[in-house]
């Protein structure tokens, strides 16, 4: 007497659990990835210019590749570097800072003067040498 079964194992596979989860995670990740705000400086950069803007009155600040800062030639140390800088703004008749770095500088170095000058109002203009 031969016995069979009624049911049989089918070895076929299906891929549609498989295409939800790659299309769940595509949703998510698209969702996820436009809530992200990086903290970066935001610079308004010319595409290319046509002229060239000539600022007689400004105010030199200039950050060396070791980390020093200068304002019109005197050294300030980094503890007193904002104070320094806004009595320096503050005591000329100078309407923009120019900032002079060197190109190996930090960039956090420079950020830090550049947070100084927008939380204070000062327009910069970015000079790298």
């Amino acid at each position: 007497m031969a016995l069979k079964r009624r049911t049989k194992i089918s070895a076929a596979f299906s891929m549609s659990s498989m295409t939800d989860i790659v299309f769940l995670l595509l949703i998510f990740f698209m969702i996820t990835s436009t809530m992200v705000h990086p903290n970066a400086i935001k610079l308004l950069i010319p595409k290319k210019a046509t002229k060239k803007v000539v600022v007689e009155k400004y105010l030199n600040v200039r950050v060396t590749e070791s980390g020093r800062y200068y304002v019109d030639g005197k050294r300030l140390g980094a503890d007193n570097l904002e104070s320094g800088l806004i009595r320096a703004f503050s005591s000329s008749d100078r309407a923009i800072v120019r900032l002079r770095t060197d190109r190996n500088a930090s960039t956090g170095h420079v950020a830090r003067i550049l947070d100084i000058a927008e939380s204070n109002g000062i327009k910069v203009i970015l000079d790298i040498r």
